[in-house]
C-alpha cells in the first residue's frame, strides 16, 4: 500500500499566496497524497480557509487532484492563566473559535481536528501547577471533542510543551479526556518530547493503539556546554532550549536524533495505516528536506 504523505508545515502559506489549484499541482509533483492545515485562534490571526465555504471550495479542487485533507491542526492554549488568583480554566475564547474551525474541518471531508494544549516551550517564573494545568486542557479539550462527534471530525492531541508532555503528564491528560469522550486519539508527534527530554520510541509504544495521525520531523541535539554550566547560552541560530538544558534544532528528517526506525516498528506492529505529515521547519531547504524525508520512510515502512 502506499504511504499517504501528508503537506504540512507549508500548506497554510502556500494556499494563501498562490492559491488552491497551483497548491495541489505542487503536492502532486511532489509525491503528496494529502495536505493538512494549520491556523491559529488568535484575534486577527490571517487565515487561508477563513469559513466554511471556502472548505468547499479548496476540498473540491485538492479532490479533483486526487488529495485530501488529512488533518486540521490548529497552535492554541485552551486555558487561562489567571496568576493573580492562581487559577488555571478553558480559555473560552479558543474553545469557540475550535468549535468553528471542527465546522471547518468538517467542510473540508477531513477526519481530524489536532489542537494544542498550552504551547509554551519554556517555563514562565511563578508557573502554574501541573495537575490544575492539565485538569483545566482536559475539560476545555472534552468539551471540544464533544462539539465535533456530531460533525464526524475526532480530536487529536499531541505531546507538546512543558505541560502536556512527557509519558506521565501526556498520559494523565489523555485518561482524563477519553474518560468522558470516546471522541479522541493521539497526535504521534515523533519530536515534542525531546523538549522535555524523554524519549520519542518510548511514547509511541505507550500509546501506540490510539495513535491516528503521525508529524514527522527531526532534531539536532546538544547538551549544555561542560564549559559554561549555564543553559541559557545557546549553541547559535535556529536552536531551542528543553527543559533540563539542552538545545535542539530542527534538522532534515534522518540526519538529527530521533529513532525512526523504532518509531515505524512499533507503528508497523500496531497496525498503523494513517498519514505521515511532514513537519519540515528546518532552515535547510525545503524540498530536499521533502525528498530525504520520504526516502528514509519508504525504506522504513516497506
Amino acid at each position: 500500500m502506499k504511504t499517504n504523505y501528508t503537506f504540512y508545515t507549508r500548506f497554510n502559506p502556500m494556499l494563501a499566496e498562490k492559491g488552491a489549484a497551483a497548491t495541489a499541482e505542487y503536492c502532486v509533483k511532489m509525491g503528496f497524497s494529502s495536505v493538512e492545515v494549520l491556523e491559529s485562534t488568535g484575534a486577527g490571526h490571517p487565515t487561508a480557509i477563513p469559513d466554511t465555504k471556502a472548505a468547499k471550495d479548496v476540498r473540491r479542487i485538492l479532490g479533483d487532484a486526487g488529495l485530501n485533507v488529512a488533518c486540521y491542526s490548529v497552535g492554541t492554549n485552551v486555558v487561562r492563566v489567571d496568576r493573580a488568583q492562581n487559577a488555571v480554566t478553558p480559555d473560552t475564547f479558543a474553545v469557540s473559535s475550535l468549535k468553528k474551525q471542527a465546522e471547518i474541518a468538517a467542510a473540508l471531508g477531513c477526519p481530524y481536528l489536532h489542537h494544542t494544549l498550552f504551547t509554551a516551550l519554556s517555563m514562565p517564573d511563578n508557573p502554574p501547577e501541573t495537575k490544575p494545568m492539565l485538569d483545566a486542557c482536559a475539560a476545555a479539550a472534552a468539551d471540544i471533542a464533544a462539539y465535533a462527534k456530531p460533525l464526524g471530525v475526532t480530536c487529536i492531541y499531541e505531546d507538546q510543551g512543558m505541560y502536556v508532555n512527557g509519558i506521565e503528564n501526556f498520559g494523565y491528560f489523555y485518561r482524563e479526556v477519553k474518560r468522558v469522550s470516546d471522541n479522541v486519539g493521539v497526535c504521534g508527534d515523533v519530536g515534542n518530547i525531546l523538549f522535555v527530554d524523554e524519549d520519542p520510541v518510548s511514547f509511541f509504544a505507550a500509546f501506540a493503539d490510539e495513535i491516528r495521525h503521525v508529524h514527522i520531523k527531526d532534531y539536532l541535539h546538544k547538551k549544555t556546554p561542560v564549559s559554561t554550566g549555564n543553559p541559557s547560552v545557546s549553541p547559535g541560530m535556529y536552536w531551542l532550549p528543553t527543559k533540563g538544558g539542552a538545545w535542539l534544532r530542527d534538522t532534515m528528517t534522518g540526519s538529527g536524533c530521533i529513532d525512526f526506525a523504532g518509531c515505524t516498528e512499533i507503528l508497523k506492529k500496531a497496525s498503523y495505516r494513517g498519514a505521515y505529515a511532514l513537519e519540515l521547519c528546518h532552515p535547510e531547504p525545503h524540498d530536499p528536506g521533502v525528498e530525504q524525508s520520504m526516502a528514509l520512510l519508504d525504506r522504513l515502512l516497506a
